[in-house]
């Protein structure tokens, strides 16, 4: 008898043999292999990508040995470290001049002054910047090289172009604009042949041929860098509205009240415009300082008041000069019109053809160059004094009177040179000189400013006892008795000069005044230095003997001093740390006397 079986259900089940219970565990033993292998290949899978994120992350901190940008060597360096490399090389490429060629002409440029660069951080990047292509990362890894980014300013490389038209082209002008009175004048330019700018410009711009020695340009029609159409889109826009009509300047901004105004009309903007084309581009300027001095003319004297520097003075007066103590000038404020900012107001003013031509100067406030307080100055005490006697002659008094007078006063900036001859001023009859007594080629005459290498003298010894560095000086021929043997100085204006370099902290105020048969210098600042100096022997005498000469040229001389050398040597310390010793040695020609007959 048939039996219906529930659907699904395995017939062959009576005796249990094959019963699914049994066959479950069977199948689960076939499947472990798979599963633990899919578990193997996930697991590798996962550290096959930790281990190739972590080489991609790699190659961007450090770089492989033998990679390179531009053939300049980046191997194993950070980023940070190749793109310094590489900036400095590629930056000292450009920085040297290149060959430029356009059919036999030849011209030279600096690629880096006519607006070549290097892109360092983009040309490293090509090395460093991230990705997870196998290709590039094994390449990376073996060492590889890349070209440099270069940067070309078009604009830039153009004007740089255009400047060398005169040796790259011929039969090229530029068009010129001039002023006829208030009219303006259009010369035309002409197109040449040879460098054609647009098309090299464009070539270059596109690829620039890093650490060649030779650019051949493009050859073609050369045009000039200012066409007809340029001068006249800018007679057109520019000059024609500026020269229209007058222009009005009234007066505002600080601590002014003033009401009236300055008329400039087009003939006086055309007296004071300049018309030229840097850059290829033309373009009109006024003369500031004379459109500032019209306006203030105008408006009145009144309308400014100018700023003072803080300095200091000191008493250079015979009379009472060696009782003065330097005294302190405070810096003031003052007002005035920036002559640029008027320039460029009226300019703007000039604009406008038919709409308001009215300009402002601005009253501001002027600050003063020099602020320092007082008491950052070190201006305190003597730090260094000397004084050498002179006998009273006609002439010479007036020298020595005028040439202390021309450098008392004067100060001296730490790290700062005084120059003698510069704080004398030109030595001549308009600024207060005369003939005086002199040594010339070994020769006894009257000279303009006779007498002034005692007024060297005096300064080189103040600048030696204050411990200055001496920066120049020349020994007399002759020793003169008035001067200290071996530390004494010759002046002659444009050949030699008495300078000492402040090599203080502090500034020094020099002092000086001649009178009472003396010359006297005084420097004022902070001391800073110990000093200590020794005057060695005389050594070496050489006798003098009598000259005779004769013809109109003679001059008689009584002379008559032996020659001899010396040492003198000068010691200095601060702070207890010794500076090497300043040795001077001076051999002096025995000093002739001469019989005329």
């Amino acid at each position: 008898m048939n039996e219906l079986q529930p659907r699904g259900t395995d017939r062959d089940t009576a005796d249990g043999d094959d019963a699914p219970a049994d066959a479950a565990p069977t199948r689960a033993a076939a499947g472990a292999p798979r599963t633990v292998a899919r578990a193997l290949l996930s697991t590798a899978g996962a550290a096959l990508v930790i281990a190739w994120l972590g080489l991609a992350w790699a190659t961007t901190r450090t770089l492989a040995p033998g990679s390179s940008v531009a053939g300049v060597d980046v191997s194993g360096m950070t980023r940070a470290q190749a793109v310094a490399a590489v900036d400095a090389a590629i930056v000292a490429q450009l920085n040297r001049p290149v060959t430029l060629t356009v059919d036999d002409a030849t011209d030279t440029l600096i690629p880096a002054q006519s607006g070549v660069s290097v892109d360092a951080a983009a040309s490293v990047d090509l090395l460093t910047g991230p990705t997870l292509n196998p290709i590039t990362l094994v390449r990376r890894l073996a060492g590889t090289g890349v070209d440099a980014v270069v940067r070309v300013d078009a604009d830039a490389l153009t004007t740089a172009l255009n400047s060398r038209l005169d040796t790259l082209a011929t039969g090229t002008a530029d068009a010129v604009v001039a002023l006829e009175g208030t009219t303006p004048v259009l010369i035309p330019g002409s197109v040449g042949a040879g460098l054609d700018v647009a098309v090299s410009v464009t070539a270059l711009a596109e690829t620039w041929p890093l650490g060649a020695d030779s650019i051949a340009l493009a050859s073609g029609t050369a045009n000039p860098a200012v066409t007809d159409a340029d001068a006249e889109e800018f007679i057109d826009n520019v000059l024609t509205p500026l020269l229209s009509a007058d222009i009005t300047v009234n007066a505002a901004g600080t601590g002014t009240d003033a009401t009236g105004v300055s008329i400039l009309t087009p003939e006086a903007l055309a007296a004071m415009a300049a018309i030229t084309a840097p850059d290829g581009i033309l373009t009109v300027t006024l003369d500031a300082e004379a459109l500032h001095d019209v306006v203030i003319a105008d408006l009145g004297e009144g309308l400014e008041t100018p700023a003072t520097d803080a300095t200091w003075s000191v008493d250079g007066d015979p009379a009472t000069a060696a009782d003065a103590t330097p005294v302190f000038h405070a810096a003031t404020t003052g007002t005035g019109i920036d002559p640029d900012a008027l320039t460029d107001a009226v300019l703007a003013a000039g604009a406008n053809a038919n709409g308001e031509r009215t300009a402002t100067a601005t009253v501001t406030v002027l600050q003063p160059a020099v602020a320092t307080p007082k008491e950052e100055w070190g201006i305190a005490e003597i730090v260094g004094e000397y004084s050498t006697p002179y006998v009273s002659q006609y002439g010479r008094d007036q020298n020595l009177q005028r040439g202390t007078e021309m450098i008392n006063g004067t100060l001296v900036a730490p790290g700062e040179t005084f120059s003698t001859t510069d704080a004398l001023g030109p030595v001549d009859l308009d600024n207060g000189y005369t003939y005086a007594g002199v040594v010339a080629d070994g020769q006894h005459i009257d000279a303009m400013g006779g007498g002034l290498s005692q007024v060297g003298t005096t300064v080189f010894n103040a600048g030696f006892e204050a411990g200055m560095d001496d920066v120049e000086h020349w020994p007399h021929t002759y020793w003169f008795t008035r001067y200290p043997a071996g530390r004494e100085a010759t002046i002659w204006t444009g050949v030699k000069d008495v300078k000492w370099r402040n090599s203080t902290p502090y500034t020094v105020l020099v002092q000086a005044w001649a009178g009472d048969g003396e010359v006297h210098v005084r420097l004022w600042s902070t001391p800073y230095y110990e000093v200590a100096i020794t005057e060695g022997e005389h050594t070496n005498y050489r006798a003098y003997g009598t000259q005779y000469q004769s013809g109109p040229g003679c001059e008689p001389y009584g002379g008559g001093t032996q020659g001899f050398d010396v040492t003198v040597t000068r010691t200095r310390s601060h702070d207890g740390e010794r500076l090497p010793d300043d040795v001077l040695t001076t051999a002096y020609d025995s000093d002739n006397p001469v019989v005329c007959r």
